[in-house]
């Protein structure tokens, strides 16, 4: 099958015209691979590339409209919602390439960089570098904080703290917050990490690594390892900051 998306010199392994009545073609030739895909919308021209450990299993997930239309209620996410406003006749399918996973990533930002793809709201692969944190995502960290309980203890060391800093008037110079307001503070300092399941597509949001790394049940200096070097823990789990 050929692609009518004529917008580069990339020649992909193999494409499925219609994204619709070739589903089960795509299900069954992609099972248990590991590769880079593209999504072309054959009325605007516009692209989406990405990439999975498991293409077969990141495409069942494409695949549910309830999946599709709950990630578009947490927030942006251009490919899905053009997914659903336009309907999956209307999109083509390429595998760009089939790799191992070790070098998934890297091969993923290979193909934004010269494609650039439109519907990719994130240029970096594996990383929301370059993005501004969505209301949404604020959302969840705030719900996240919500029952979060600062001992008498840990407000005395957070008021000393921000005086001794460099001398400066803080917000908690001289004065008493509430929890509310603590945390709140913290939902602005703190450092966001995204844990990315890529068999599933689902993301996870933790407040500070040591969140994230009880999560995975893996030391603080192992997800701060894996974070560094952009790899897979496990063969499954991505973990950046936000």
């Amino acid at each position: 099958m050929k692609s009518n998306n004529n917008n580069s010199n990339v020649v992909p392994i193999v494409s499925y015209i219609n994204a619709n009545t070739n589903k089960s073609l795509i299900l069954k030739e992609n099972k248990g691979k590991c590769g880079i895909y593209r999504w072309n919308n054959k009325i605007t021209g516009k692209s989406y590339v990405g990439s999975s450990i498991s293409l077969g299993n990141r495409f069942r997930t494409y695949y549910s409209l309830n999946y599709l239309i709950k990630r578009v209620e947490k927030g942006s996410s251009a490919i899905y919602n053009a997914l659903l406003k336009h309907g999956y006749s209307e999109f083509s399918l390429d595998i760009l390439e089939y790799c191992e996973p070790n070098v998934l990533i890297s091969r993923e930002q290979y193909y934004i960089n010269i494609l650039m793809p439109e519907y990719n709201i994130l240029k970096i692969a594996g990383s929301r570098y370059g993005t501004k944190q969505v209301e949404s995502t604020k959302e969840l960290i705030r719900r996240a904080l919500k029952n979060r309980i600062f001992s008498e203890e840990s407000k005395v060391k957070m008021q000393e703290m921000a005086k001794l800093r460099q001398g400066r008037k803080t917000s908690f110079f001289g004065r008493s917050h509430t929890v509310e307001t603590i945390n709140k503070i913290s939902v602005n300092k703190s450092t966001l990490i995204k844990v990315t399941d890529i068999v599933t597509g689902f993301d996870k949001i933790f407040v500070g690594n040591l969140q994230a790394a009880k999560y995975l049940n893996i030391g603080e200096s192992t997800l701060r390892r894996y974070k560094k070097l952009k790899k897979h823990l496990n063969g499954r789990y991505l973990i950046s900051n936000i």
